[in-house]
């Protein structure tokens, strides 16, 4: 059935918040396998947002061009300076103050808080919103994921416990089965 998400990618344990929440952006619009080796990269060259910045031959740019979606590359940059800034370089732990950094969005959010730190966030994607609307015969459009009532209901199918490893398997089933 293929590799599972949860059990077989180096970001699910980092201790290193700079590459739990680098790994989520990196994640946007690319697939797993894609990603793998341009985090396993970055990683050994970056160990905090402070090393983005002082990289005066901005390896950084080359390693995230790999990734295509060159407009990645700025917003993290502005990221890494915020974080240094406003954080003293210390990635935020809670969702308001995630949200104000450049290029995390909701998703991004709510993925580092919930894997890497277990907090009880949903995830909501285009395929866990493919998987909702069809199962409960809703109707869905670009913005669904926006939507109340299909936050409302991925909120109620959360767990009590387990919360990260429930948000991998909906993200790799819906995925697998709304392809």
């Amino acid at each position: 059935m293929g590799e599972s998400t949860y059990q077989n990618y180096p970001w699910r344990e980092t201790s290193n918040h700079f590459h739990a929440l680098t790994a989520e952006i990196f994640l946007q619009r690319t697939k797993v396998k894609q990603v793998l080796p341009v985090y396993r990269n970055f990683c050994k060259v970056y160990k905090k947002p402070q090393d983005v910045l002082n990289d005066q031959k901005k390896k950084y740019v080359k390693i995230l061009d790999s990734l295509g979606l060159r407009w990645r590359i700025p917003l993290f940059y502005r990221l890494c300076e915020e974080v240094v800034d406003n954080y003293g370089g210390l990635i935020p732990v809670n969702k308001a103050e995630l949200l104000k950094l450049s290029g995390v969005g909701d998703y991004v959010a709510s993925a580092f808080l919930s894997f890497h730190l277990n907090n009880p966030y949903p995830l909501i994607d285009a395929n866990t919103v493919r998987f909702v609307s069809r199962y409960f015969g809703m109707n869905r459009n670009p913005e669904s994921r926006r939507d109340k009532k299909f936050i409302q209901i991925i909120n109620e199918l959360l767990p009590n416990r387990y919360l990260n490893r429930f948000n991998y398997c909906f993200l790799d089933f819906s995925m697998r089965i709304c392809s």
